[in-house]
């Protein structure tokens, strides 16, 4: 069980980071281009992907924290 979860977190993390810097990549190149449009269509479309893939993975990391009962020292 662990170790899947373990998988599950390691996959969840790198989609959610990857997501999140091609989202603020896309709304940086906006920005620059002046587009507005850009900017907010980069939010509507990749935005619900990349949150919703955070908080799966917060909540693999939440559920693996008691199942390996880690302290306040980890």
């Amino acid at each position: 069980m662990t170790r899947a979860l373990d998988i599950a977190f390691r996959i969840g993390l790198g989609l959610f980071l990857v997501g999140g810097v091609a989202l603020v990549a896309v709304q940086a190149a906006g920005l620059a281009a002046g587009s507005a449009a850009l900017v907010t269509s980069a939010a509507e479309s990749l935005g619900p992907a990349v949150y919703t893939a955070a908080g799966v993975t917060g909540i693999i990391a939440f559920v693996r924290s008691y199942l390996e009962r880690w302290g306040g020292d980890d």
